[in-house]
């Protein structure tokens, strides 16, 4: 149990994440991805945390995912820590480190679920406000060229969304750190599930996409393909 405990608290302090500028208002995202016993646990741990005076000068935007189909990985949900600057990074280590508030919730967490892996990343490409969409498609990758890659995937996207053929949000996050299992990860949003697979439809079977798979065919290995609903989120106050 303190082994967990540690390796959590660890986790939550160093493995935060990084972004650019020109992708959206995060700059800095970090991923953990958990086997939980207890969702509802898990959200009222974070409730609890983001009700307190900690949690209220806590410099970042939380969510939870559910995991719905992920193939074989063991993850059930994840939490993201979304940051708008890399200072916000730094107040959070050092507040996560001081406050009782932080060393409660991560001791909650240890109780109702089990870490599988986490993971910093960085946004390369970003369309649209992901926090809007209520379901995703995320698609981990391991890419040989990611300059390549963007810009056949870009060049894809573009042409779907100006024939309305995306109506989410888009985009791509390196793992600058965490990246044992891939070294992407590629996500397309939606308000809904039918959304989602009738864009799919249309993505996976339109001239662009054909265009694109001859083009990254020897650049990317697709790892794992992922159905992701967001549970809750807790702006940053």
């Amino acid at each position: 149990m303190i082994k967990k405990y540690t390796y959590l608290t660890l986790a939550f302090l160093l493995s935060f994440a990084l972004v650019s500028e020109e992708t959206g208002r995060h700059e800095m995202h970090a991923f953990y991805f958990m086997q939980v016993s207890n969702p509802p646990a898990i959200v009222g741990a974070i409730d609890k945390f983001a009700s307190s005076e900690c949690g209220k000068k806590f410099p970042a935007d939380m969510t939870l995912m559910a995991e719905t189909i992920n193939g074989s990985s063991p993850a059930t949900h994840f939490l993201i820590l979304s940051f708008e600057t890399r200072a916000d990074f730094q107040k959070a280590g050092q507040l996560a480190n001081s406050c009782p508030e932080a060393a409660a919730m991560l001791q909650s967490f240890v109780a109702s679920a089990s870490q599988v892996r986490n993971s910093l990343n960085l946004p390369v490409a970003e369309f649209g406000d992901w926090t809007k969409d209520s379901i995703f498609l995320r698609y981990d990758v391991t890419l040989k060229n990611e300059t390549a890659y963007i810009e056949a995937w870009t060049e894809m996207m573009d042409s779907l969304s100006a024939q309305d053929s995306v109506n989410g949000s888009y985009g791509i996050n390196r793992a600058f750190a965490g990246n044992d299992q891939s070294t992407h990860f590629v996500y397309i949003g939606a308000s809904d599930f039918d959304s989602l697979t009738a864009n799919q439809q249309t993505l996976t079977t339109s001239s662009d996409f054909a265009k694109f798979s001859r083009k990254v065919g020897n650049n990317r290995k697709v790892i794992n393909t992922s159905v992701v609903i967001p549970v809750k989120g807790w702006p940053k106050q």
